[in-house]
């Protein structure tokens, strides 16, 4: 038997075939070491997980090849110890494309196509969901099936350091209990340090990038679970939330996951006001607990308490609401804070009110402090009340917090309000998550600065009006409560009118006291506009010349009608080139412009062709309003 370098032939193939194995198992474990590469349906966004030795789990983001979000964490911890297993490997499970319709109020009900591709990684035990769309990437964890102490998360988000961020600030404690800050500009390495409350931020973060284009960060399907906030540290943020170390627990549920985190794209301002990632990764309504939605109805309503004097809430003066309601072709009035305290026969008055708007088609939204509604029991017996009285909406306010108790709160009163077809208006509250989807009796919610501020010696400035058409109102509707033509700080009359377009509300909530409208002679040149206006939009474009907190130009479609609103967020004068070409008929419209003319409007009906390409100036903190009115039958 012949010997092959000292090795019998036995031996040999043995130690070859080690060899092989080994090698095999290098390559193995090579191949598993390498990052797993997952792509949009276009290919244009592409999303990277991958293990970095013990120090767990990271992803990166890129559009069409350009690295967007740095390498950043993956992780939650439930009891302080990772639910990912960092022994294992991130492993493809499965993949989809998901078409949906997304058919919304905010809309008016004009369905909008979405697509996007899902992705299921395993590691070890444990499920990441991933849904790419051709301009967003959205992370969620799946929960075990048992009862978890949810104790910290660990995503985060690494931009470049000079990339500059809007975030909002109110340097007080109601920052994070109702979102009411002021909309700012900082880079983002100086987010940590620049708010005097701390490094924690509320959501969106929106990000200018250094080719112009834009990336928000905020979350989407929040149910369940805490709100989440972000932490800024230099360059990069992270998840926080309400209950730091002490963590929240989330009740064994099979199938449960995290509300997603969500990282949206945009190339221009247009794309960004109409992005409707958020919306479309909350779940579909339920068809049993919304089989009728006819009471679900978006409209202009009267507000008295904002404008109230001594005869506030007074049963008298609220039916003069009601008339002057129902001149100006309101569908509704609010009857806020007080009127359980005023009226010693509440239900009776309540009750009479009810009855005198239903004979002037103006339904009654009623008031209500959530602290007395957080016993189920009660909450659904009070709601009782108001649907068998023929109350249309519910305005809920000072929650105060986006805890998970709260959270869990708010979803169950949607539900129990859905049951007495109720639609609900949320205050004290943090900003939208899409859950006007699933929910469409939530017809707005406030987790905004809005006017009310006005009132509070903290009057609101004109560049922050001119960034919420990009930033707050980016992640759904929001009651700012527009039009406070009597109060309205440094802006102009139509700088006001114009917010009433530009600011999406399905229930838009004015806040001038329609008396003083009807009877006020300065407010005669916009009575047709405010009597015509409409609340949900059939599209929305953001024209040439807006730029967060500096101006905003929006054209608004509502059925053959247009309407274009812009206002200045500088207090110098600025000109807008008035580009109308998105109408391919103009001729087939008649044009009324509203402007500032001293302390008046000027109203002027033109032929549309005259504004086309036309130069309009805006005076400091002023604005415009043109209704281009159909002429086709």
């Amino acid at each position: 038997m012949v010997k092959m370098n000292g090795l019998h032939p036995t031996n040999l193939r043995r130690s070859l075939l080690t060899m092989l194995l080994c090698l095999l198992g290098f390559a193995r474990a090579q191949s598993a070491a390498q990052p797993l590469l997952i792509k949009s349906p276009s290919g244009k966004v592409s999303v990277s997980v991958f293990k970095e030795k013990d120090k767990g789990f990271f992803y990166t983001m890129s559009l069409n090849g350009e690295l967007l979000i740095k390498p950043s964490s993956l992780g939650l911890s439930i009891a302080g110890k990772p639910l990912l297993d960092v022994s294992a490997e991130p492993v493809l499970l499965s993949s989809k494309t998901v078409k949906e319709s997304l058919t919304l109020l905010r809309y008016n009900a004009q369905p909008r196509q979405v697509t996007y591709k899902k992705y299921q990684i395993g590691i070890g035990k444990n499920k990441i969901e991933i849904a790419l769309f051709d301009h967003a990437c959205a992370i969620r964890y799946q929960l075990p099936n048992t009862t978890v102490h949810v104790t910290s998360e660990q995503t985060s988000f690494v931009l470049d350091g000079s990339t500059r961020v809007w975030f909002f600030e109110r340097n007080n404690h109601w920052k994070l209990k109702s979102y009411a800050g002021l909309w700012l500009q900082t880079r983002i390495d100086s987010l940590d340090q620049i708010s005097k409350t701390g490094p924690i931020q509320g959501k969106p973060i929106v990000a200018q990038l250094a080719d112009q284009s834009y990336l928000f960060i905020t979350e989407a399907a929040l149910k369940n679970y805490s709100g989440m906030r972000l932490k800024a540290n230099k360059n990069s943020l992270s998840v926080d939330f309400t209950e730091g170390n002490q963590g929240f627990v989330v009740p064994a549920n099979e199938n449960a996951f995290t509300p997603w985190r969500v990282i949206g794209l945009a190339a221009n301002l247009n794309e960004l006001a109409n992005q409707n990632v958020v919306a479309a990764l909350n779940e579909k309504p339920d068809q049993s607990l919304f089989a009728n939605t006819n009471y679900i109805v978006p409209g202009k309503s009267a507000w008295s308490w904002i404008t109230r004097g001594n005869d506030y809430l007074a049963p008298a003066t609220e039916r003069k609401i009601i008339d002057a309601a129902a001149q100006l072709n309101f569908n509704y009035t609010l009857i806020d804070d007080g009127w359980e305290e005023k009226w010693k026969n509440k239900w009776e008055t309540l009750k009479d009110l009810i009855a005198y708007g239903k004979a002037k088609k103006v339904k009654i939204w009623v008031w209500k402090d959530s602290k007395y509604l957080r016993d189920t029991r009660y909450c659904t017996a009070f709601l009782d009340t108001l649907s068998r009285l023929g109350v249309a909406g519910i305005k809920i306010d000072f929650m105060n917090s986006e805890a998970k108790d709260l959270i869990d709160f708010e979803i169950n009163f949607l539900k129990i309000a859905a049951q007495k077809k109720l639609m609900v208006n949320f205050h004290g509250c943090h900003t939208s998550t899409g859950e006007y989807r699933t929910y469409p009796n939530e017809m707005t919610r406030e987790g905004i600065r809005g006017m009310e501020l006005n009132i509070m010696n903290e009057p609101i400035p004109a560049w922050h009006n001119a960034a919420l058409p990009f930033t707050r109102f980016m992640t759904g509707p929001a009651d700012y409560t527009p039009a406070f033509f009597s109060n309205r700080a440094a802006t102009t009359l139509s700088h006001q009118l114009a917010l009433l377009y530009l600011f999406d509300s399905p229930f838009q909530c004015i806040a001038e006291n329609p008396i003083t409208l009807l009877n006020d002679p300065i407010y005669q040149p916009i009575l047709p506009l405010i009597k015509d206006l409409p609340t949900t939009w059939n599209n929305t474009l953001v024209l040439n010349g807006s730029e967060i907190g500096v101006c905003a130009i929006v054209a608004k479609q509502h059925g053959k009608d247009w309407y274009v609103a812009a206002i200045n967020g500088l207090n110098t004068e600025k000109k807008v080139m008035l580009d109308l070409s998105f109408i391919k008929k103009l001729s087939a419209y008649k044009a009324t412009l509203i402007e500032d003319q001293g302390n008046g409007f000027l109203s002027t009906v033109k032929a549309s062709s005259q504004l086309h390409q036309q130069q309009i100036t805006l005076p400091p903190n002023g604005g415009f309003v043109i209704q281009l009115k159909s002429l086709e039958k």
